[in-house]
């Protein structure tokens, strides 16, 4: 389903690529990916310490994780990102935008004290709307 991207002149974020808002038509299924990680095929951290690796990592489990249910990372539209450090945000906004193209989803970043392994630098949650069944 493809994403569209809505902007207000009433509220501005100075950040380049970010997007407002998404509109999607809600015809298939809703997909949500929760806690996407940095993990391998094995379960192992890859990255330690690595915030551009931990974050390839992250973006290519939830293309997969998407992939999987029917669709592509065209059919993300809205993603929660949680960061152990706010100063990696720009790092971070950067790598998804190679993954989400020109259009990026609705998206929200938080900075955390801590992730379930203290190693992570991120981590993020995604809703994709794909193709019915």
């Amino acid at each position: 389903m493809p994403r569209e991207a809505i902007s207000t002149s009433v509220y501005s974020v100075p950040v380049e690529g970010f997007t407002q808002a998404t509109r999607t038509p809600a015809v298939g299924d809703l997909v949500c990916a929760p806690g996407v990680t940095a993990r391998d095929a094995e379960g192992a951290l890859v990255g330690e310490g690595d915030i551009r690796a931990q974050t390839h990592q992250v973006m290519r489990n939830l293309r997969g994780l998407v992939e999987d249910a029917g669709g592509t990372l065209g059919d993300v539209i809205r993603v929660v990102t949680y960061l152990r450090d706010m100063d990696d945000l720009m790092v971070v906004h950067q790598i998804r935008g190679e993954y989400f193209g020109p259009t990026p989803p609705a998206s929200t970043s938080v900075g955390v004290t801590r992730l379930f392994d203290p190693r992570q630098l991120i981590e993020m949650e995604a809703m994709a709307v794909v193709a019915a069944r």
